[in-house]
């Protein structure tokens, strides 16, 4: 048997297109539940269903924990959160595991205590691609942890249907997911395919995503589209000696991209200064992700 066999091949689905995305299963694939692509692809009614969830959850979280101080029931909340090994995504080896236990939860807990926006209840921070964005301590792969376990119900029925239409024998395990309805986390039965004795999880291939430094990419967002224009119309107290400034030979002045991103790109944790300075920009951020950042293959 292959190191690296795929979900693909261990079952025989024999399919030039398929919609989910394929998992190795003897190893974890260097990939996370993305919430920029769940954002971006509302149209279709799971993803859409996730985006709910997922929002849902964050509100619940940072209404009741996080602006209240309540330390102790936050950790318990997030206590649920577990590690996701049957969806062979993330980290491998010793990492594996560690993006979600009761160790990050109060990761978790404290990263939201400590950004602004969270503390003061501003809705910004109950959207799963904006807390990936701005809180610092939440990278991809909590994040993505986080998705796996609030959603894992959604997912688990996609991966059935899947299972039926390319008649892979599933079986009953016991899953844990966050209810919307009673915002509380519950525990059903489903059916889902099984490797090695263990339950496997699929995911739609519009969300999966290999590892992507979105704070990186919204500095340079900001770099290119604000901050250049504002020196360009002298809004800000730099010369063309700073080199931020080119001028061209018939006069033109050109912003230089690469090194305004230098000089003022913020750490994650003050990117909120960006958010408050440039009104709509988080929002233009993330139409543009649409545009330029894709799933992973």
């Amino acid at each position: 048997m292959k190191n690296n066999i795929l979900f693909s091949q261990h079952f025989k689905i024999q399919s030039d297109s398929i919609e989910f995305f394929d998992i190795p299963l003897l190893k974890d694939k260097r990939a996370f539940i993305c919430p920029f692509l769940i954002a971006n692809n509302r149209d279709v009614k799971l993803i859409n269903e996730v985006y709910n969830r997922i929002t849902q959850f964050l509100t619940k979280l940072n209404r009741d924990y996080v602006v209240t101080g309540d330390r102790i029931n936050g950790l318990n909340f997030l206590s649920h959160l577990h590690e996701a090994n049957e969806y062979h995504l993330g980290y491998s080896g010793s990492n594996k595991g560690k993006a979600v236990s009761n160790f990050r939860a109060a990761t978790i807990y404290d990263a939201l205590q400590n950004n602004k926006f969270a503390v003061k209840g501003i809705s910004i921070t109950n959207e799963a691609h904006n807390v990936l964005l701005l809180v610092k301590g939440i990278g991809q792969d909590i994040m993505s942890d986080i998705l796996a376990n609030v959603c894992r119900d959604i997912f688990a029925d996609y991966t059935k249907q899947v299972c039926d239409k390319y008649s892979v024998s599933t079986y009953s395990f016991k899953i844990e997911y966050f209810d919307a309805s009673t915002n509380k986390w519950q525990t059903k039965e489903c059916s889902l395919p099984m490797f090695n004795g263990k339950k496997i999880i699929l995911l739609p291939r519009k969300l999966a995503c290999s590892g992507r430094a979105y704070h990186s990419l919204y500095n340079w967002f900001i770099a290119s589209n604000y901050i250049a224009r504002d020196l360009l119309n002298f809004k800000l107290n730099e010369s063309l000696e700073s080199g931020l400034l080119h001028k061209l030979e018939d006069g033109t002045i050109r912003a230089v991209v690469k090194k305004i991103n230098g000089t003022y790109r913020k750490p994650k944790q003050e990117l909120i200064d960006f958010v408050i300075r440039y009104n709509g920009s988080i929002d233009r951020f993330l139409n543009y992700s649409k545009d330029n950042y894709f799933e992973a293959s």
